[in-house]
Parts: structure tokens; C-alpha cells; sequence
């Protein structure tokens, strides 16, 4: 009885040894892999870092690549009666990538340096010609006008390099009286090139 305890005691060390050394290679394989999956996470971080300064190289700190996309889209809802140089205000945004536009001003004010165009279109109530400029800050950069008689429409467009904080909008041309815009005819868009 003695020597079955003892031949068991011994398959019992035999099979904890087996045990132990699958463990230890184990732990190496993974340990391995480990240095592995380091060694590519370094390489992966210094390429990343290598294509920034690249970047910087030939873009500078400040890229002029925007980081995001800026484009409006709005219609003026109701018919207005404008003033002399009164703005319009397109009130229904129907697309604001970049959110540049303002409904309750009129006004887009450029978020990033760049080449924008700028369209406009409009349709006068039929009674009175129709006679609109669009400014840059405090100047024209085009104008269009609308005669009268049904179904008079007219249209305006820009393409400008705008800076930073600049302000495109569209206005009533001075020095014709009261002039009325047709809503839901007319609408004004801009898209940076």
C-alpha cells in the first residue's frame, strides 16, 4: 500500500511539473507577443508623429485645409418691403454646414480663411423693379436686379477670398424707393471653395 501512495504521490509531482513548465511557456508566448504588439505601437506612434511634422513642414502650424465643412443654404419665408439699404434676412436655413450663417441678421461671417462663392437669387413681387447689391464688410461685390411684371426674377454671384471674421450679406440698393422681395421665391447661398 505504501508504494501505491507513494507511485501516486509521484504521478501527482509528474503531472504538477508538466503543469508548471506549460505555464512558464505560456507566459513567454505572451510575453513575446507582448513585445511585439509594443514594438509595432511604437512604430505606428513614431509614423503618426512623422506625418505631423511633415504637416507642419509644408503647411505650417496654421493649415489652411479646414477642418470641418462651411456652406449655407437659406430662403427668405415672407414677402418684405425693403428700405433704402435695408438687409435681407433669408430667415429659413435649409442647409448650415460649418454653422457661418446667421438667420436672424442675414449675415454669413466666415469661420476660416478661404475662397467662398456666394449666389443669390430673388423674384420681385411684379409691381416695382427689385434692386439688390451683396457687400463684403462695407463693399459691393456684386448686384443684381429683378424688373417688373410677373415672374420677374433676377440673380447675383461672387467668388472672394474672405479672411477670418469677414461678413457677406445681401442688401436693398440705395436711392430706388421701397422695393419689394417675393418670399419663398428667393434664396441665398455661399460654399467655401
Amino acid at each position: 500500500m505504501y508504494y501505491v501512495i507513494l507511485f501516486c504521490n509521484a504521478i501527482g509531482i509528474a503531472l504538477m511539473a508538466k503543469y508548471v513548465y506549460d505555464n512558464e511557456r505560456r507566459i513567454k508566448e505572451i510575453s513575446a507577443t507582448h513585445d511585439q504588439t509594443g514594438k509595432a505601437l511604437a512604430v505606428f506612434s513614431e509614423t503618426i508623429s512623422t506625418m505631423q511634422n511633415t504637416k507642419k513642414e509644408f503647411l505650417g502650424d496654421s493649415s489652411p485645409i479646414p477642418s470641418s465643412k462651411v456652406a449655407f443654404h437659406a430662403k427668405l419665408v415672407h414677402s418684405i418691403t425693403l428700405g433704402e439699404r435695408q438687409s435681407v434676412i433669408f430667415d429659413h436655413v435649409i442647409t448650415n454646414a460649418g454653422k457661418a450663417y446667421n438667420q436672424h441678421t442675414g449675415h454669413f461671417t466666415a469661420p476660416l480663411d478661404g475662397t467662398y462663392f456666394f449666389a443669390c437669387t430673388f423674384l420681385s413681387d411684379g409691381s416695382t423693379r427689385l434692386h439688390l447689391q451683396m457687400f463684403l464688410n462695407s463693399s459691393e461685390i456684386s448686384k443684381g436686379h429683378a424688373r417688373s411684371g410677373e415672374a420677374a426674377s433676377g440673380s447675383m454671384n461672387a467668388v472672394i477670398y474672405l479672411n477670418k471674421g469677414d461678413v457677406v450679406n445681401v442688401r436693398h440698393f440705395p436711392g430706388q424707393g421701397s422695393q419689394t422681395i417675393h418670399g419663398d421665391w428667393s434664396y441665398f447661398t455661399g460654399y467655401l471653395l
